[in-house]
């Protein structure tokens, strides 16, 4: 399976166990078997949604992949919480 069949299914899997999600941004760098997903909050407090997020995290890790995360909160300029999950498909180290 190549990165990117990796990646749709990896979103699937995310979808079908997380949902509801507010998914903002899919990328992946096939060159570097990389991506990410970001992800804004649906209403919910912070410590809920990034709670959501540290379990997505986790939940990635399962499969043998790479992830940290990123996290945005709320402020004047952005309403909203905002969390960005990077991962290595390979497994390696992410900086």
């Amino acid at each position: 399976m190549d990165v990117i069949e990796m990646f749709l299914d990896l979103n699937l899997k995310i979808q079908k166990v997380f949902c509801p999600l507010n998914w903002i941004d899919v990328t992946a760098w096939t060159d570097e078997c990389k991506g990410s997903i970001s992800f804004t909050d649906n209403g919910e407090s912070a410590d809920e949604f990034f709670s959501k997020m540290r379990s997505i995290k986790e939940f990635i890790k399962g499969f043998g992949y790479s992830a940290s995360l990123i996290k945005f909160e709320a402020d004047k300029l952005c309403p909203y919480n905002e969390a960005r999950i990077e991962i290595d498909f390979t497994g390696g180290e992410l900086e």
